[in-house]
This record gives C-alpha cells, structure tokens and sequence, in this order.
C-alpha cells in the first residue's frame, strides 16, 4: 500500500467507480423523465411537421391558384364553350397534379369542374365533376380574402384555393385548385412521423373519419385523441383547425406507448453495456499510467527541485536514451527559451499579427485609461472599401497585403495618438481633442496618406476607406459604447455612400427599444394609445393665457409613458408622422371647438414636421380640418422649425404663404438652433418667432442669454413679428421678458403640459381669478 503506483492505480479506481455510480445513480432517477422528454419531443416534432407540410400544401395551392388566373390562354376561353374552358383547366391541374380543379363564373355557377377518382389497381382518371352546372355552394368564400378553405365534393374532403380571374378592374370568375386529403396523405405522414394519423372532419354536428393510415381507425378513439384524452396505453397528440370557414377539422396522431419504451430500454442495456466495457478499460489504462508515472520520478525529482527554485542556468544532467532523456534535453532549451517566449506572448497578446499593429486588448485599455483621466478624445474607425472584391479577385494573400500597406500608410500620420487594427479591413485612430483639429481636416489627412494608388503585379490598387467617428464624453462615458456609436455612424456612412459620419443618436437604428417603438407605433393611434397634452402661453402684457400648444404623449401598454422625443423621429424616419401629424390635428381642434363653447377662447398652436410640408393634400386636411370644427382661422398656428424648409425651400415656402393667406399663424419653432438665419428668416411668411428654451433657462445667471434674446426680441419686432419664448422656469426670466416686451411665454414656471381635463380646469382657474382681480 506504501507504493506511489498501487496509490495512484487504486485513486483511478475509486474515481472511476465514483464517477460510473454517479452517473449510473442519475441515469436511473432520469430514466421515466427522460422517457417522457422523449414521447414529448417525438409528439411535438410530429405535430410540427405536419403543420409545416400541410401549410406548405396550402400556400403552394394559393401561389398555383394566382398564378393560374393570371393566365391568358385560360381567360380566352373562360366565357367560352365548355369543352375549351375544360381542357384549359386540365392543363394547368395537371402541372401540380391537383385532384380538384374548378372555374366559377360571375354568377355563381360551376362553368367547369374536373375531379380526379381512383379506379382499380390503384389507378386514377380524371373526370368531370358531379357540381358542373350547379351553384357554387359557398359563395360567401367568392367575396371573402381567405384563400385556403376545406371543400367536401362526394364524400371526399379537399385542401382547396380559390383565386379570381380579373380582367381590368372585373372580376369575370374564380378559379379552384385543391389536393385531396386521403389515406395517401396519412400513409405520407405515418412514414415520416412513425406515427399513426387520422383526419376527421365535424358535419352537421357529426364527426366523419375522412382519411386514416390506421386500417382499423375509429373516428371515436380520433376524436378522442383531439380532445387531448388520449389512453394511457398510447401516446398521442391532436389539434383542432377551425381555421376553415368554421368547419371544425381535427388531426389525430398516435402510437402505442409500448412500443416506444421498448426501443428507450433496448438503449438503456445498449448504455449498461457500454459503461461496463468503459469501466473495464478505464482500469487498464489507469494500471498502465501508474506503472509509467512511478518509474522515472525519483531521477526527475533533483531536477524538478532545480525548476522549482528557479534556476535556469543550471544545465540537468540525465542520460536516458528514451523519453525522459528527452525530457531532460527540452527542460535545458526551455530555460534559454522561456524570457524570449514570455516576450512574444505578450506581444502577441497586445498586437495584431498581421500589420504588427496594436490590437483591441491595447485599445481597450487605452480607452479606459482616457476615460478615467477625462481626457477628451475622438474614436475614427475605418473601414477599408472593396477589400472583399479584392479578396474574392486576386486572393486573400493580395487582400491581405493590401491591409498592410493600409497599416503602413495610417502608421505615417503622427497626428494621431493611437492606431489599432482590430482584424480584417477594420482600423480604429484615437486622437485627443486638445490637439485642436477639426474632423475636416483630421479625415483629409486620413485620405491624403492613402490616396496614391498600391501596385501589385502591374494592378494598381486604390485604398479607400469609410469612417465612422465618436467622441468622448458627448457621446458616452463608456469604452465599448463608444466603439459600438463609431461603429454605427460607420454602418451609415456606407449606407449613405459618404466618406465619413459623426455619430448622432438618430443614427442608433438597432437598439432594441427602438425597433419595438417602430412596430408598436403603427398601432399606438389605432389602440388609443395617444394624449394631447396642453401647454398654456401667457400674454406676459396682461397675464392672461391667450393661447395653448398641443402636445402628444403616447401611454405604452408596456413601457408607460414614452417621452415625444423618442417616438416623433421615429414617426418621421417610418412614414408615419402624416398620420400622426393628422390626428394631432383632428384632436386638437376638436377640443378647441369645445373650449369655445364653454366660453374658452384660446389659440392653438401645433407642431407640424418637414414631412407633412411634402403632402400634397396637408393645405386641404388642415383647411377642412378647421372649418369642420368652426374654429376661426387666426385662432390656429402652425409651429414649424426652420429646419423643416431646407429640403425642398421654394415649395415649403409657397405652403406657408398659402396658410398665411388664409388667415392661419405661423410660428417659427425653437429659433436660435440648427439652421436660423437672417437671409432664410427673411424669406420665411411667418407672424411670430419662438425662442429655444436653451437660450431662456439661464437668464438670471448668464449675460450672453440675455444679449441673445434681447437681441432677438429686437429683430423680430424690427421685421414685424411678435416673439414667444418657452422655458421659462423662474420668476426672474418672466419678469425680464415681459420688461423687454417679449409677447407671450410658456414654461414649468407658468404651467406644465396638462391633460385635457386637468388643464380645462386649470384654465378656468386662472380666468376666474383675472376676473376677479380685475
């Protein structure tokens, strides 16, 4: 027992009965679960196949059916003699070898019906079916948008497609094709599944076994099994479609439970025996390692303990013709190899190993060190353009010394702080900002470096490359959501065919949140899920409000309240801010109709986009918009931001002409931001300026704002127009706009955006108040 190999022979041997008892212990508890987690998955896959199959039946009836009516040959002879109209359509039956195939004139009658029958030795024939001439006995499908149907023609169920036959805007019949749902089907099923299939079908508040692969089926025991009753002593799984015009048809799939378990215990001896043999190995194998191992230890333990202390220097001296003399030899190339080694593999871990350059372990922490020491920076990634068409042309090697003639170029700017190559044709430049460049100027230095053409072999190679830029901390404070921002301005840059994208947040396309904001906007008007807010403008001469901006808020089922800010782009980008814009519209004048019935007259102003300026018909909607709500027409503003006209200026401002024509405000949003300007100011048939709230909040602190606004305020009175000014939040910036005869404003400090109802009777408040006073 003291012997180091018995030691080490019987530790493998009571790891290995450990290890095989465990696992026998497991199998044996898991072995009814996993029965069951067997029939289950044997059902479920059954199921599965079938109702890929039998919807594939039905959607190749459905594009057959199309595509048959669009023919020619067969409308020619539509309304003609019986005979043609029959061969025509036998033609096209005999393409996917349907069972049924059917036309139906405009009235309603069968013109032509084939039906293929079978005859003895299991051969078919194809005649004329029993229903030519006759009605269509559902003519409620001829007018429905359903294409699929089940169809019950002389005892025999049909999958069935109906499909009509235009001419021009007329529809002049239908044509039907249909596959017979028979014992041929089921038989199909039963070989792939290995299980037994039955069709029933509900007829006048009875069950008809319609087709089997179980000769001694019983449409009691199917029903049964649909039903989800199945016997203990099957397996089995059904499913009811009503699908189907309201005909209830039922799928049965079965088995016996027998014979399924017979096969899971014939794998279960199958593993036993297995195991035996494993273990019975296992022991040799572990006889023979002891027996290897214990042998040579004691002449490697003096030079073990020269390793263990560290001394490489010293040379081991073992002479041993076989492996352990080997050993030896390698230990004494290891001790010279080893610093050499650890280089490299630092090295390797820190650069890429085809440019040599820095690698994205490098560039990680390059970021987060930046980031720890504020230091603010810009992330360029670039990628290099048609690198794939040089791969798939002349060769990964020509591709792959194109990417280093890349490195070697980038590697030559030295205004860059950082280059990395992150693998295949994708390069990331980091430069910090005090370096006063501008991203102009940095990406010209960036194309000037790879603008002389590469020559390989005689071919002269272009480098080019797309970039994508993020900055630290505008964009992000974290180091791979910056990469991911580059990366998408990167993808966009592409897309839009430009050399080179910022970054900015309507970039962002993939998040999740915003995809689920795409597809659930389309149904938020519908669903009702959308609210006006409303906003009052006080009269900063009387203190009187005098006018209110409609606000929407969509209330999401799941995600509450989703800020404008998140959706109104959205709406823009997807196509659906005409109908948003519209219902804003409705909504909004609906309510002012009311307010003034109840002796409440506000103006309204609402925010329309870029994209409702491009609808033809957006002058129309908001004039009968209007008068269908008795609401004056200076009782209404429209709020545009300047940005809005730059697309197409000519005709956004011939519109606007037009609704100051007739009557209608104009407003001109958020004025001091994006695109203003004197000479686009002075274009512009508006009556009133809105100052950003950007330039208002700070007020009471910051001397410029006030220049600015004062300024402001001065121009448009100059040019004739009043001034509205939002983001007032403290009584200072009230006091101050309305000594400098600034006309109306709004903000948190007068009112927040308000409900309907909670704003009515916040409204009346204050009137009642004023009135009072006064």
């Amino acid at each position: 027992m003291r012997s180091l190999k018995t030691k080490i022979f019987l530790f493998f041997v009571l790891l290995l009965l450990l290890v095989q008892s465990i696992a026998l212990w497991t199998l044996v508890k898991g072995n009814d679960a996993q029965e069951q987690q067997e029939i289950s998955n044997r059902l479920n896959t059954a199921k599965t196949i079938f109702t890929e199959q039998f919807n594939s039946r039905r959607d190749y009836l459905a594009a057959f059916s199309e595509t048959a009516a669009k023919d020619y040959g067969i409308k020619d002879v539509f309304e003609g003699d019986t005979r043609s109209l029959l061969f025509a359509l036998n033609n096209h039956r005999k393409r996917i070898d349907a069972d049924l195939a059917m036309a139906i004139s405009a009235d309603n009658i069968i013109s032509a019906q084939l039906q293929v029958i079978q005859v003895n030795n299991n051969k078919t024939k194809v005649q004329k079916g029993s229903e030519l001439g006759k009605i269509f006995k559902h003519t409620e499908w001829l007018e429905s948008q359903e294409k699929a149907h089940l169809y019950f023609l002389d005892g025999i169920l049909y999958q069935l497609s109906l499909s009509p036959l235009t001419v021009g805007s007329s529809t002049i019949g239908w044509l039907a094709f249909g596959f017979e749902i028979n014992q041929e089907l089921a038989n199909h099923f039963l070989e792939i599944t290995h299980l037994q299939v039955d069709f029933i079908l509900k007829q006048d508040d009875e069950w008809l076994l319609v087709a089997s692969s179980n000769p001694t089926a019983d449409v009691n025991f199917a029903k049964t099994i649909v039903e989800g009753k199945t016997p203990e002593q099957y397996i089995g799984i059904g499913e009811l479609i009503t699908e189907f015009d309201n005909q209830p048809f039922g799928l049965a799939m079965y088995a016996l439970r027998a014979d399924i378990v017979e096969v899971l215990q014939k794998q279960w001896w199958q593993f036993l025996i297995l195991a035996f043999i494993t273990l019975l190995l296992s022991l040799a194998s572990a006889y023979l390692i002891a027996s290897s191992i214990t042998k040579p230890i004691k002449r490697l333990v003096k030079q073990a303990r020269m390793i263990a202390q560290g001394d490489y220097q010293q040379k081991i001296d073992l002479t041993d013709n076989g492996e352990l003399g080997q050993l030896a030899n390698e230990f004494n190339v290891m001790q010279q190899a080893v610093l050499a080694r650890e280089k490299e593999i630092t090295h390797r871990a820190s650069h890429d190993p085809l440019t040599e350059l820095p690698n994205r372990n490098i560039l990680m922490k390059y970021l987060n060190q930046l980031i720890i020491e504020k230091s603010c920076f810009q992330l360029f990634h670039l990628n290099l353009s048609r690198l794939k068409d040089v791969n798939e042309t002349l060769g990964h090697d020509v591709g792959d010394w194109l990417i280093q003639r890349t490195a070697e170029r980038l590697s030559k700017i030295s205004t860059f702080d950082l280059l990395c190559h992150l693998g295949g044709d994708e390069f990331i430049l980091i430069i910090k900002k005090q370096d006063q460049h501008s991203i102009p100027e940095l990406v010209n230095k960036i194309n000037n470096s790879l603008e002389n053409h590469c020559d390989y072999g005689g071919i002269n190679l272009q480098l080019q490359v797309r970039i994508g830029i993020s900055s630290f901390p505008e964009h992000s404070n974290v180091d791979k959501t910056l990469l991911q921002m580059a990366d998408t301005a990167l993808q966009s840059a592409r897309k839009s065919n430009a050399n080179y994208l910022c970054y900015d947040k309507s970039l962002d396309v993939n998040s999740v949140e915003r995809l689920n904001l795409i597809n659930d906007l389309k149904s938020a008007i519908s669903d009702n899920q959308l609210e006006l807010h409303y906003q009052p403008k006080l009269d900063l001469k009387t203190n009187i409000v005098t006018h209110a901006e409609a606000l929407v808020r969509w209330y999401h089922p799941t995600l509450g309240m989703v800020p404008p800010d998140n959706f109104i782009h959205i709406a823009e980008q997807t196509g659906q801010i005409n109908k948003l814009t519209q219902w804003v519209v409705s909504t909004a004048l609906k309510q002012s109709a009311i307010w003034r019935s109840d002796g409440i007259d506000l103006n309204i102003a609402i925010n329309i986009s870029a994209e409702d300026l491009k609808e033809a018909d957006f002058y129309d909607f908001i004039r009968n918009a209007i008068t269908t709500n008795n609401v004056p027409e200076n009782k209404v503003t429209l709020e545009v931001t300047e940005s809005a006209v730059v697309d197409n200026p000519e005709e956004a401002i011939k519109l606007l002409q037009r609704f100051k024509d007739a009557g209608i405000k104009i407003s001109i949003d958020d004025y001091g931001t994006g695109y203003s300007s004197l000479a686009q100011l002075k274009q512009l048939p508006v009556h009133e300026l809105k100052i950003d709230k950007s330039f208002v909040q700070h007020l009471h602190e910051d001397e410029d704002d006030r220049i600015i606004v004062r300024s402001t305020i001065e121009l448009a009175h100059n040019m004739g127009l009043s001034v509205v000014s939002e983001g007032i939040e403290d009584d200072f910036s009230l006091r101050w706009l309305a000594e400098h005869d600034c006309e109306l404003g709004q903000g948190y400090y007068i009112s927040r955006p308000k409900p309907t109802k909670d704003f009515t009777t916040w409204v009346k408040e204050q009137l009642s108040s004023k009135a009072e006073k006064g």
